[in-house]
């Protein structure tokens, strides 16, 4: 007898439902003492662990999230599962005003559980040959425009 066969996408149903998915802020530009700025975002996004050297059980798990603010170079994200620091992660964000994904690579650079058990990682993108990088910059630099 065959086993069911286990999903590793995580739903955030009720992610989304406790974090409130205000629309005003959505493309609020946010200046601070970060190296870009950055642009408050309600878009979803998968995450897909790559190297997690304190949980290699979690190497080829993808966890469903939605982006909460992106610069050029980082974003925040929300989600249900933790992921931790110094991970490597695969991206792929759904930006609600154009079309397809952007498929970028990063590296988890923080993370913080919220009072209601869900997580805000925090990613540094970092370039690659098979990504959307320079895509993703040319984007976000343009909606910095004035």
């Amino acid at each position: 007898m065959t086993s069911p066969a286990v999903s590793n996408v995580v739903d955030l149903s009720a992610v989304r439902l406790r974090r409130g998915m205000e629309p005003a802020h959505l493309g609020r530009v946010v200046r601070d003492r970060r190296r870009h700025l950055r642009t408050e975002s309600r878009d979803r996004l998968f995450a897909q662990i790559v190297a997690a050297p304190e949980r290699p059980a979690l190497v080829g798990i993808t966890i469903a999230g939605i982006a909460d603010n992106v610069s050029v170079g980082g974003l925040q994200f929300t989600t249900d599962r933790e992921i931790p620091t110094g991970s490597s992660v695969d991206l792929w964000v759904d930006v609600h005003s154009r079309p397809g994904k952007f498929f970028l690579t990063g590296e988890v650079r923080w993370t913080r559980e919220t009072e209601d058990g869900a997580w805000y990682i925090g990613v540094q993108l970092s370039q690659g040959p098979a990504t959307d990088a320079e895509e993703w910059e040319r984007y976000h630099l343009r909606l910095q425009v004035p």
